[in-house]
């Protein structure tokens, strides 16, 4: 018991590793900020793509509509004269 007790506080006085252990902690932090970051562009982009994919929508079914009125109007001329 002396022996791991001796050996903890022998762990907790070493100063060679701080330096790694602190580049570690800002590895790991940079990680997570990278991944916070990632996350964050990934739904903005999302929000985008489903924007530019209504407005297409929108303009397909506007399109539609007029192309089903001017059909309309065709056919109404082509009954007026006979056709």
């Amino acid at each position: 018991m002396r022996r791991i007790r001796k050996f903890l506080e022998s762990l907790i006085r070493e100063t060679r590793a701080s330096p790694l252990v602190e580049e570690g902690m800002l590895i790991g932090l940079s990680i997570i900020m990278l991944t916070m970051l990632l996350s964050i562009v990934s739904g903005i982009f999302g929000g985008v793509r489903e924007a530019f994919a209504g407005a297409n929508n929108s303009m397909n079914s506007i399109f539609q509509q007029i192309a089903s009125e001017l059909n309309k109007i065709w056919e109404y001329i082509a009954n007026m004269f006979g056709g």
